[in-house]
């Protein structure tokens, strides 16, 4: 080898001199074409200066004449990527594969290429098989963890991203970062806070990262560790203000600090990180017939027993088939239990997506032809609403499981409410046009079983003494509203307030800040979550239910209501803060509603110091249970298909599917 042309060949593509490079080496392979190392690098120059064809064929004569050579193979199909010829470039990894089958790297990059491709699961078996082969390959844990997370698996991304946290590399504080956010989203906020708080500046102000803020946010709240709460929300109103978005914006919903309008515009800068995007193929409607059977489809990653499915399995059931062809498009996995049965019997057709692409997901509902998609999920945990993005169906619909604007006209037209969580005068703070149920937006299964009642001893309840209860979960708890509830227990000698146990850590933490207040941290009662049926049995052991603020009790208030027991709230101007209130007016006891934290703490201390007036009110709402539209399933269904056949009439008339 004439060293001297190689080495200065070398320096020139080290400084960039790509041309000069490549004609030295074009000089030297012409003296020594049968030299493989400078074969090969005359192709990297090649490549670097993107003569795809031309480095692709000096590369497919490297393997073939060193095959064992893991390098070349790699930069052959990287060089078909480049040149578009992904086809070819996992041929030629799998043939490197073939003749280097413990090559952490060549599974590496098909791993990549694959994910690439879409092709997730494949893409997943093949990090997993370069972590076998390399334990200690930081960058295949990390895309592991990626692609588990990407599926709604948190755990197991967790997992996959703590092994990478644990080794030396450049990924380790990444690793680490989305380690802590597949914790927080996989129900282990201690652990999640612990990762998140590792890589926070001490003080709120000092952080530039809005995701890593507000999902340490989000676990504080879980957690009702309060520390640095109002430095952490003043820090994350800047951001909003600055136009940034978060990693998602449901934390905010739960902040008393943020108002309608800074939700609004919080969700419309998340929105927009996925309306950029082409549209899905043929989504357009054939048949605008405005009195055809339309074909609805609910979209959600909760088809099992979760809390929206509580409300809405009734209304499924009582779907009139003659007019509606009932479709339901599930992401979520399904865990086999009678409410997943229950929703697969009432729908026409059940579509398992859960392995799908957004992409492919928005294709498979287009495929069937679908009239109104409605949306279940927006933004809460497992979503994949991005979909909308894609326009799979002509009319789109934000319903149900997320209590606010999902942020863009563009994902959904319309947002059910009614007149009283959502009030047209409120139609600024909605990227969506509003469309009001009559009374109430939120529907409930009249054929929900109360389950046998146990006594208040066997609940670890006292025998005598008022039972104040509260079975949300611990991040709708705010300090201002633990203040009131302690206030309670104070103004009510032998009460006790019963609480759902969701972690330690919160019950702790709401034990210290009970003594704090003056209240002796055995007045807190704490409970396991149980089986819904027994869980509505031993909800009518309590004498009132205190909902939280601003974002109320929805599912947990409509438990408490149908186990005959009344419901204290506090009415606000967003969106989550006005559910409650809804229900309330819906079962004829707006007198349950007030309008600001003196009143509702005035209110709930009335109701535990006059025996004779809760009694009225609980006598009333047993008379309304079965009597009210709130707890009347089958007619929200016919007044939920109504609306549907509006938004087609509207439809056809303006033959587009937004409003």
């Amino acid at each position: 080898m004439d060293t001297d042309v190689y080495a200065m060949a070398l320096t020139a593509w080290q400084e960039g001199r790509f041309d000069e490079a490549r004609r030295m080496l074009g000089q030297f392979l012409a003296d020594y074409p049968n030299n493989v190392q400078g074969r090969h690098f005359y192709a990297v120059v090649q490549t670097q200066a993107g003569d795809y064809e031309a480095a692709i064929k000096q590369l497919h004569m490297v393997c073939a004449a060193e095959p064992e050579n893991e390098e070349a193979w790699s930069d052959l199909a990287n060089a078909q990527c480049l040149a578009g010829k992904l086809a070819d470039a996992e041929s030629a990894l799998r043939m490197g594969i073939g003749h280097n089958p413990d090559s952490p790297n060549l599974w590496f990059n098909l791993g990549a290429l694959l994910n690439g491709l879409k092709r997730h699961q494949e893409a997943e078996a093949a990090f997993l098989h370069t972590t076998e082969l390399d334990p200690n390959d930081q960058a295949s844990w990390t895309e592991l963890g990626l692609l588990r997370f990407a599926r709604s698996d948190h755990l197991s991304a967790a997992h996959a991203f703590l092994y990478a946290a644990d080794l030396d590399g450049e990924d380790k504080a990444k690793a680490t970062r989305l380690a802590g956010f597949a914790l927080a989203d996989g129900g282990r906020p201690e652990q999640a806070e612990r990762l998140l708080a590792s890589l926070c500046p001490a003080s709120p102000q000092d952080t530039e990262d809005f995701h890593l803020l507000s999902q340490l946010l989000f676990c504080r709240l879980e957690l009702c560790d309060w520390r640095q709460i109002p430095e952490m929300v003043a820090r994350c109103k800047q951001f909003v203000a600055e136009g940034r978005a978060p990693l998602e914006p449901f934390t905010f919903l739960l902040l008393p600090e943020l108002t309608a309008k800074e939700q609004s515009a919080l969700t419309a800068s998340f929105a927009r990180l996925f309306t950029s995007g082409e549209v899905v193929q043929g989504a357009v409607a054939r048949d605008l017939s405005p009195a055809r059977r339309l074909r609805i489809a609910y979209l959600s990653a909760d088809f099992h027993d979760h809390a929206v499915m509580r409300l809405l399995a009734g209304v499924l059931e009582r779907h009139n088939h003659m007019d509606f062809e009932i479709h339901a498009f599930s992401y979520g996995g399904s865990d086999g239990g009678e409410m997943r049965r229950r929703i697969v019997a009432a729908c026409d057709f059940f579509h398992d997506i859960s392995v799908f692409s957004p992409e492919s997901m928005a294709q498979s509902i287009c495929a069937e032809k679908i009239d109104i998609l409605i949306d279940l999920t927006g933004w809460t945990g497992n979503t994949k609403s991005a979909v909308l993005a894609f326009r799979p169906a002509p009319i789109q619909v934000n319903w149900l499981g997320y209590t606010g604007t999902i942020g863009s006209r563009r994902l959904a037209d319309y947002l059910i409410g009614d007149p009283v969580a959502t009030p047209l005068a409120d139609q600024d703070n909605f990227a969506e046009e509003l469309i009001l149920m009559p009374v109430c937006c939120q529907p409930n299964d009249a054929s929900r079983r109360i389950g046998n009642v146990r006594t208040r001893a066997e609940e670890g309840l006292p025998e005598s003494g008022f039972v104040f209860c509260c079975f949300s979960r611990p991040l709708k708890i705010t300090p201002e509203l633990f203040r009131c509830w302690c206030g309670l227990l104070a103004g009510t000698p032998g009460s006790v307030l019963w609480l759902l146990d969701a972690n330690e850590t919160a019950k702790e933490n709401l034990a210290t800040a009970a003594t704090r207040h003056g209240i002796d941290a055995s007045r807190l009662v704490f409970s396991v979550a149980r089986a819904p049926d027994e869980h509505l049995a031993r909800l009518s052991l309590a004498d009132l239910a205190l909902d939280t603020f601003p974002f109320g009790a929805h599912t947990t208030a409509s438990d408490a209501l149908w186990a005959g027991v009344p419901v204290v709230t506090r009415i606000g101007d967003t969106f989550p803060s006005r559910v409650t209130a809804s229900m309330l007016n819906a079962i004829g006891l707006n007198g349950l509603v007030a309008d600001s934290r003196e009143n509702y703490c005035a209110l709930a201390l009335e109701l535990a110091c006059n025996a004779e007036l809760l009694g009225s009110i609980r006598k009333r709402l047993e008379l309304n249970r079965l009597s009210s539209p709130l707890f009347d399933t089958r007619g929200f269904a016919i007044e939920l298909e109504a609306l549907f056949r509006g938004m087609w009439r509207r439809h056809c008339r303006n033959g587009s599917g937004c409003a």
